[in-house]
């Protein structure tokens, strides 16, 4: 089809026909003809009304001037004479010379002070004159705007002259004068003319009572557009009515005479020949299109008006192919068969569109969330889907006419920072996501959480504003709930340490006396059976001193209050620690216990040593005491992946043939204070608390523990801890003290402050056995009173004391002015205490060092070597 088209010559079209016929032949030289014979006309017209206008205007301004020059020459002679004679003949002469001077309305002669000497026609009226009296000068001039006489009420303009006495003589000069002299020169018929001052303040006008009411005219465009000292012919409207005038100024006065005359007389004579010739335009025009009607009406029209209302039908809805039809306007058939596939592709996304809709509504309808949309030209709401009456219990077109609704609906309390982080979102696009609570329409309050976002244009231009909002009052309620669980957790858990802090503070205080006592009678002469006595009383002691520990242990794990100390330390001197420790226990139940290491296991590493001692204390004390028979192996060596920031994965392995863990007790035996075997009729004893406690270590140090054991045959431990390599050259302290080590310092006197009769006693007796000398206070308040008249080398103050406890006694110390001498005597705190909060409390209290209860000769020999004296 389209290729038979191409071969045919191509027929004019639709824009080209007419453009030839209409256009080029008709209407546009038609139109121009019209506009430039109008325009010549007009302009032609113009210039011979502003060429008359100018010669009348001259002629008008020569005779004003001469007019007003008349009148100042004839004032300044009288003046000149008056003041030749005595006051007889002043009214004399003033009523001589107004009847001469018939364009004078009136005269007055005054003296140097205004007042009045004489006046034609006798009247003693300032009313006019006094305004203008300081403008006189030697020189006759007019002093005065265009003004109403006070006596005729007719329009007049003060002349005046100062004579050679100083007296003044002063005329109303009228205005009617020139009204005569310019409709005498410019009849009604020919035009108007109004004298104005360049105010606009009226002099003379044809209506003499708008000069009369004193109208001004400064407001027509063409004398407030007029140039300086140019002449200007332009049109204007003036109540209603359109005139054309000229202005021209008269210079030696500061007047303007403005010469009109309504736009229809002057070109009412031009528009008949006009309107005739377009007429007979408009006629050919018919004629042409007439016929030209019969040419195009089956090949243009007819099928442009079928295709017109195709598209009509298309702007309805209704996406129908046009039928084919043969076609004589190529061009059109065409632009149709475009048309029709536009049309379809239309049909195909509308119908896109509306699937998409229906899917859009159907999700945002069913949501549990209110969705909405709004404008952002105009912050009006597009779209606020179903949920919204739901949760906030109004009805949806409620916030559609008053958008304004949902930020009021908001609690006082939340609604400005709702309503700025909205605005932040409108200014800069800033995504909002906010917590409020909402008032309804009954009273009741819900929480929401609104979330909203920016809508952009192909541009990138912010348009639209989305969100969604949702109801998480039960929410709320749950965190709430949640937060007052945790808090009762806390407490209870605060509770449980503050307990256990108290228990372990109650039970230190009473077995520091007892295994002070007993180390004490242990260095006394004792037979063999009361040596072991002694030795299984101490034993038993450190077993209880252990359980103490562990209590204290949880509690520091508990109260988040564990700290490990990363220092050097040789590897195998813990574990030969360890096998010395339960060979004994070991070989007493013919257990084997054998310690390996791999070949290539480092010998010094970073970390807590006294933790890691620990943690293999609770893991072999563990084996020993579950197994009856067979052996007990521990085997420590790294893991093959090495790392970059300096630590090595070890990894502990304690296996043991005891007795074995049940399946469903693997992760039972873990928990604090719990044991496999919980009846009254256990075979094995302790606390449960070693493996809780191992597990927290182990995790605080990153590593991990994991158990792998059979009912009846064994249990083996697998520990992985994260330590660090020392670097190059450092090497550790090994140096350490036993019990049977003496002190390097003796000899010192030491105050002993100590509320507890037995613990005071036992450490008392313990310092004179390490060869000190002792003197023992009872609180606080003793302690000073002993230090202002005694001289002590340290002091071992107890905590908790009645009077005064020790650390207000530190403090005192420290800081009192009478023991300023011995402010810096070392102060060791000996006390039940033995939480690390508790040692730093003391030490930020000025304390120097800190010992908890019970201390044993080993531990007060070294602390007292590591005093600084």
């Amino acid at each position: 089809m389209i290729r038979k088209l191409r071969q045919r010559p191509a027929p004019p079209s639709l824009s080209g026909l007419l453009r030839q016929n209409l256009t080029r032949w008709v209407l546009f030289p038609s139109l121009c003809f019209i506009l430039l014979l109008g325009g010549y006309i007009t302009l032609e017209k113009t210039k011979d009304f502003e060429r008359r206008n100018i010669i009348i205007a001259q002629s008008l301004s020569k005779q004003i001037v001469s007019h007003v020059a008349d009148a100042e020459n004839a004032l300044g002679s009288l003046a000149q004479t008056m003041a030749r004679y005595d006051d007889f003949w002043f009214q004399t002469m003033l009523n001589n010379f107004l009847q001469s001077a018939h364009h004078m309305e009136r005269l007055l002669y005054l003296d140097a002070d205004g007042k009045i000497l004489a006046s034609a026609p006798a009247r003693s009226e300032l009313l006019a004159i006094r305004q203008f009296i300081d403008r006189v000068t030697s020189r006759p001039s007019i002093i005065s705007p265009p003004i109403a006489s006070p006596i005729t009420h007719d329009m007049v303009v003060y002349l005046g002259v100062r004579g050679p006495d100083g007296k003044v003589l002063a005329g109303e000069l009228s205005m009617q004068t020139f009204q005569h002299h310019l409709e005498d020169l410019l009849p009604r018929t020919e035009g108007s003319v109004v004298l104005c001052d360049t105010f606009g303040n009226l002099i003379s006008h044809p209506d003499s009572n708008r000069v009369a009411t004193q109208e001004n005219i400064g407001h027509l465009p063409i004398l407030r557009d007029t140039l300086e000292g140019h002449t200007r012919t332009a049109f204007y409207r003036e109540h209603g009515a359109g005139y054309i005038g000229t202005v021209f100024k008269i210079e030696p006065l500061n007047w303007i005479i403005l010469i009109s005359r309504p736009v229809e007389e002057v070109f009412l004579p031009l528009l008949g020949p006009i309107i005739a010739l377009l007429s007979l335009i408009l006629l050919i025009f018919a004629l042409f299109v007439t016929v030209l009607k019969f040419k195009l009406n089956r090949t243009i029209v007819t099928p442009f008006a079928q295709f017109t209302d195709f598209i009509e039908q298309a702007t309805r809805g209704h996406y129908q192919t046009a039928e084919k039809r043969d076609q004589s306007f190529a061009e059109l058939a065409i632009i149709e068969e475009k048309f029709s596939e536009m049309i379809e592709q239309i049909a195909r996304r509308e119908n896109e569109i509306r699937e998409s809709e229906a899917r859009f509504r159907q999700l945002v309808e069913t949501i549990r969330e209110v969705y909405w949309i709004s404008d952002l030209a105009d912050d009006s709401v597009i779209y606020v889907s179903p949920t919204y009456e739901t949760v906030w219990g109004r009805p949806r077109q409620s916030l559609i006419d008053n958008p304004e609704s949902f930020f009021l609906s908001i609690k006082p309390a939340h609604r400005l920072a709702v309503v700025e982080a909205f605005n932040t979102l409108r200014l800069e696009g800033f995504e909002v996501d906010e917590e409020f609570q909402i008032v309804l329409s009954d009273g009741r309050e819900r929480w929401i959480r609104a979330r909203a976002f920016p809508i952009h244009d192909q541009h990138g231009v912010r348009v639209r504003l989305a969100g969604m909002a949702e109801d998480i009052t039960g929410h709320k309620a749950e965190q709430h709930a949640l937060l007052e669980a945790k808090q009762n957790a806390e407490a209870a858990s605060k509770s449980k340490t503050e307990f256990l802090t108290n228990i372990s503070h109650e039970l230190r205080t009473p077995l520091s006396g007892i295994l002070g006592m007993l180390q004490l009678t242990r260095e006394s002469r004792l037979t063999r059976e009361q040596a072991e006595y002694i030795d299984t009383a101490i034993s038993s002691s450190k077993v209880l001193l252990n359980v103490i520990n562990d209590i204290l242990n949880i509690a520091q794990i508990e109260a988040g209050k564990l700290t490990l100390n990363s220092q050097p330390f040789p590897t195998h001197e813990v574990l030969n620690t360890i096998y010395r420790f339960f060979r004994h226990n070991a070989k007493s139940k013919s257990i084997e216990l054998t310690i390996e290491t791999e070949s290539e296991f480092p010998p010094i590493l970073v970390g807590d040593e006294v933790r890691i001692r620990q943690i293999l204390f609770n893991l072999v004390g563990n084996s020993v005491k579950f197994t009856d028979q067979g052996h007990i192996r521990v085997w420590a060596g790294t893991l093959p992946k090495r790392r970059d920031d300096g630590t090595v994965d070890v990894l502990l392995i304690v296996e043991d043939t005891g007795i074995g863990i049940p399946p469903d007790k693997l992760d039972y035996v873990f928990e604090s204070f719990t044991q496999v075997d919980g009846t009254f009729t256990r075979q094995y004893q302790g606390t449960g608390l070693g493996l809780g406690i191992v597990r927290s270590l182990v995790g605080s140090m990153h590593g991990s523990i994991t158990v792998d054991s059979e009912e009846g045959s064994g249990t083996t431990m697998y520990v992985t801890l994260r330590l660090g390599l020392p670097a190059k050259g450092s090497v550790p302290q090994t140096r350490r003290m036993n019990e049977q080590t003496m002190p390097e310092r003796s000899g010192l006197s030491i105050l002993l402050v100590e509320d507890d009769r037995v613990n005071q006693l036992a450490i008392s007796r313990m310092l004179e056995k390490l060869g000190h000398h002792v003197t023992c206070a009872d609180n606080g308040r003793m302690a000073l009173e002993l230090l202002e008249g005694s001289r002590f080398d340290c002091i071992f103050m107890d905590i908790q004391m009645p009077e005064m406890d020790g650390m207000e006694a530190t403090r005192r110390i420290r800081t009192a002015p009478e023991l300023a001498d011995v402010s810096d005597i070392p102060v060791v705190a000996i006390t039940a205490h033995a939480m690390p909060k508790d040692r730093d409390a003391f030490l930020e209290a000025g304390m120097t060092d800190y010992l908890s209860k019970p201390a044993t000769f080993h531990e007060l020999a070294r602390l007292i070597d590591r005093l600084p004296l």
